[in-house]
């Protein structure tokens, strides 16, 4: 159960990432490949101030954000001028940068050693974990919420009027630098602040967390799901970590030589959706015009119908775990018979032929024996 619940941890900070990739690319067009350098940054800023500096929770996560408010606003105004192809490639080069001073600054950040422990914010038995995950939901639906508010409202109307013509835009009075830098710094703090958040939930901090494959894998998700839908980031979000890491690596019945392969088939499937959709559905699953109470009737229908799978799977592994110890219990019974054989030969009476039941015969002499 504390595996689910970590896994279920994650899951929510998956969601957070992807709503703000959604901010900066479904609403500002602003294609930042930078995920893991500013979520990275964060994570490593709370883990310093928590282990090297020893302060507490609260103010770790406060100057690790402002840490990542300063990386990300100078990042901004160097960037956001370019075009969509410059700003790719200066935001992959600065999660490059993340993660290559997370190695050589060793006195800061211990390396390829590692870092920890990350404390939680409080110790409360058995039921921290449980608690903590209480506390992201908390601050995912925070985001969600103003997320949905945002595109009610003046402000994501212009940020849509940015992205779909930005000279139109500034033609009619409106400061879209100013703006796209604005937006750019707030969603980048979003994501040092779940960086920060992620800390605690994994507790020893290593380089080998910072990849690019936690950009791919919420990029993946933001455009399954519907990169300028409200709800696009947690139904993809859903889809690919969900089912895979939690559901299928962790409950499927796989046997352990299928089981190295399914990281890899789990890479094959997801550039399979990928590519379908982009043919297929270029908006993603849910269309943006697609009301998000619709969205949310059908998310129900499909958790229920999630947990009944996942009971399935569970039934059926069980049933495998029996099966197994069954057969292994009868396997060792039959190896015991041969060897009480003797003892059941021996108890015959003299002359009597050996019994022939089991498959075992037993010599007899021929030659009568002489009276005494």
């Amino acid at each position: 159960m504390a595996y689910l619940v970590f896994s279920l941890s994650l899951l929510l900070i998956y969601v957070g990432l992807a709503l703000a990739l959604h901010i900066q690319f479904g609403l500002l067009g602003i294609p930042n490949f930078g995920v893991v350098g500013f979520w990275g940054l964060g994570m490593y800023a709370m883990g310093v101030f928590q282990v090297q500096l020893d302060l507490s929770f609260v103010d770790a996560i406060v100057l690790s954000v402002a840490c990542v408010a300063a990386a990300s606003w100078v990042i901004g105004r160097l960037v956001l001028r370019l075009d969509a192809q410059g700003i790719l490639c200066a935001t992959i080069a600065f999660s490059a940068i993340v993660a290559l001073l997370i190695v050589t600054e060793k006195w800061m950040t211990m390396g390829v050693v590692g870092l920890g422990t990350i404390k939680y914010p409080v110790r409360i038995g058995g039921a921290t974990e449980y608690l903590y995950f209480f506390f992201l939901i908390a601050v995912v639906a925070a985001l969600q919420l103003f997320t949905l508010r945002l595109h009610k409202s003046t402000t994501g109307r212009l940020l849509l009027a940015i992205r779909d013509n930005e000279e139109v835009a500034a033609s009619l009075g409106k400061d879209t630098y100013a703006v796209k830098t604005f937006w750019f710094v707030i969603t980048c703090i979003a994501m040092g602040l779940l960086g920060a958040l992620s800390a605690p939930l994994n507790q020893f901090l290593t380089p080998n967390m910072i990849v690019p494959s936690v950009t791919f894998a919420v990029w993946i998700a933001l455009v399954l799901g519907g990169k300028e839908h409200s709800l696009g980031a947690v139904v993809g979000v859903f889809i690919t970590f969900g089912i895979f890491d939690i559901l299928i690596e962790t409950y499927a019945p796989v046997t352990p030589e299928l089981a190295v392969y399914v990281p890899n088939f789990k890479l094959f499937v997801y550039g399979l959706l990928l590519v379908g959709v982009l043919m297929f559905k270029p908006v993603g699953l849910l269309d943006p015009g697609l009301p998000p109470e619709a969205v949310i009737g059908k998310g129900i229908e499909g958790v229920r119908t999630g947990v009944a799978l996942g009971r399935r799977l569970v039934a059926s592994s069980v049933s495998t775990a029996k099966t197994t110890s069954g057969t292994t219990g009868k396997t060792g019974s039959s190896s015991s018979g041969p060897d009480e054989s003797p003892a059941v030969t021996a108890t015959a009476e003299p002359g009597a032929s050996a019994p022939e039941a089991d498959g075992i015969s037993q010599a007899k002499d021929p030659t009568p024996e002489k009276p005494s």
